[in-house]
């Protein structure tokens, strides 16, 4: 019994293939994505900014054992961990972008780590579809169609980067 051997790549294709249509809007939706998780994530500080002293009270409470912290000091902490929060987002979205740039570059590490992410991503909104999850007001609405027009975006992006051009610019197959 013999099996066919999968298509080797062609070695003596050019290095600057021109980039499929499918990959080029794949890589503005990946951009929209991006744009809308910045947007989420200075809405979730600023919404943490606006209730410090709820999140204060909760720490109290927890810390009410061991009364090393007072709520002055938790009360003091908040700022950084607003810019914390805000820092490291951002350095997620910036690495995310980067598997973006190399996806479009044609790695299809960077086209398979995206496909994971955001299968993740959009499972992870699956809850605010169905209303579980989603916080009161017009807050909770506004993130919620936020993560719902997050998770279109990328399932178009992550079905154009595996469409039959695609695979070819990825795979660097001969055209036929």
């Amino acid at each position: 019994m013999s099996f066919p051997l999968p298509p080797t790549p062609d070695r003596s294709a050019p290095v600057d293939r021109p980039t499929p249509q499918d990959i080029v809007t794949a890589y503005q939706l990946w951009c929209g994505v991006l744009l809308l998780t910045v947007v989420t994530l200075l809405f979730g500080a600023f919404d943490l900014w606006n209730g410090r002293s709820e999140l204060v009270d909760m720490m109290t409470e927890m810390t009410a054992d061991t009364q090393e912290l007072s709520r002055s000091d938790l009360d003091a902490a908040i700022p950084m961990v607003v810019i914390l929060t805000v820092v490291f987002g951002l350095a997620i979205v910036g690495l995310l972008y980067l598997a973006v740039r190399k996806m479009c570059k044609g790695k299809n590490w960077a086209r398979m780590a995206l496909t994971m992410i955001g299968v993740f991503m959009t499972l992870s909104t699956l809850p605010t579809v169905f209303g579980v999850g989603v916080g009161g007001g017009g807050s909770g609405l506004a993130l919620g169609v936020i993560s719902i027009v997050q998770a279109v975006l990328t399932v178009g992006a992550i079905v154009l980067m595996h469409r039959r051009e695609s695979n070819a610019y990825f795979l660097r197959l001969p055209e036929n």
